[in-house]
Order: C-alpha cells, then structure tokens, then sequence
C-alpha cells in the first residue's frame, strides 16, 4: 500500500469501475497509470490470471508507460473499483522525485518476490533432466538477460490468438 501515492493523486480524476470493466487491456496503445482507491483487480496475460490487486495505492500501468510498450496484461475490475486517473504518467513523475522513489521501491519488491520465487523452482529443479532441466537456463535468462523483442507463436502453434 503507498499512502504517498494516494496523497498525490488526491487532486487527479477518477474512475469507477464495476466488476467485469477493463481498466487496461492487454496489447492496447494506451499509457495512463492508475493509482486503485479502493475494490479488486485482477491482473490477466494471456488469458491467466496472474495477479489480484485489492491494496489502496497500487500502481497499475506503470510497466508500460515505463517500458515505451503496450500493456502486457488486461487489469480488470472484480468487485466494484474506484481508482485515480494519472493521465500524463511523465509530468506526474518528473514534478515529484518522491512518487518516482515510490514506484521504484513497488517494483524493487516486486522483483525481489520473483526473485526468491526464481529461486525456489531453480532449486526444486536443478537435478531434472530432459526439458525440466533447461529451466534454470531459461528463468536465468528471462530473470537477467538482455531482452531482445519477442514474436508471438511458437513452432506447434505459429499464430496464437493473443
């Protein structure tokens, strides 16, 4: 929870979702952030869910607008949802050194979590053989390698609906 985030987005518009409504849909061009007041949100890539979001203060957006890309996953709302609209994410960072340490520190956690998360399925299959065992090789990579753009597909299924 950011506290110092809500502070700062007291003055911002807002949104008010009800369950079902898309906050942000994955592959979309749009780069606003969102700072959540109060509900549940659900993060979706793919079509999973990877993540539910219920803390006041949240970020939501962020990775893409700091990423130059489209978003990566549809954040919709579960139960009835009100969040800040930060409508020009630059001039809301570059007016307040404070919310860019914020959302540093946000997404230093998160990295941490996945992090020790990487660290447990490497352990729990470091001794795996076949394609078990190119886990570590490819979470290494994933985790900390030099990310070149990727395409959607694969050889079993070249053109995947997503």
């Amino acid at each position: 929870m950011s506290s110092l985030l809500l502070e700062r987005c007291a003055d911002r518009p807002v949104r008010r979702l009800a369950p079902g409504d898309e906050l942000v849909r994955q592959g979309d061009g749009a780069h606003e952030m969102f700072v959540l007041v109060d509900g549940h949100l659900e993060v979706v890539r793919d079509g999973t869910t990877i993540a539910a979001i219920t803390d006041p203060g949240v970020v939501v957006g962020e990775i893409a607008f700091l990423l130059g890309t489209e978003p990566g996953a549809t954040v919709r709302a579960v139960d009835d949802t009100t969040v800040h609209v930060v409508d020009d994410p630059m001039s809301f960072l570059a007016d307040d050194p404070a919310v860019i340490a914020e959302i540093a520190r946000v997404l230093a956690r998160r990295l941490d979590r996945l992090s020790a998360y990487l660290a447990d399925v490497k352990t729990q299959y470091a001794d795996a053989g076949g394609n078990l065992g190119l886990l570590d090789t490819v979470l290494s990579e994933l985790a900390f390698g030099e990310q070149a753009p990727v395409e959607a597909g694969s050889e079993r299924d070249p053109d995947p609906r997503y």
